[in-house]
């Protein structure tokens, strides 16, 4: 390669790099550790029945994971 195409390679990774740049967003969310800073008091240990894994999720992920172990060991 001569000087020129290195030029423009790097000429262009720089473009792709100020327009991936210019165009993300501020992260406005809180993180885990700045919510646990500002939160006061203890944290109840409340389970949302509402939010657990049901048989068939529980089910599926055990399938999930004998399926793949199968798919290791015999291909």
């Amino acid at each position: 390669m001569n000087k020129y195409a290195i030029g423009v390679l790097v000429l262009m990774c720089l473009i792709l790099a100020v327009c991936i740049m210019g165009t993300s967003e501020v992260a406005y969310a809180q993180s885990a550790d700045q919510k646990l800073a500002t939160q006061e008091g203890l944290g109840d240990k409340e389970i949302d029945e509402n939010q657990l894994p049901g048989k068939f999720e529980v089910g599926l992920a055990f399938g999930s994971i004998i399926a793949m172990i199968g798919v290791i060991k015999f291909v």
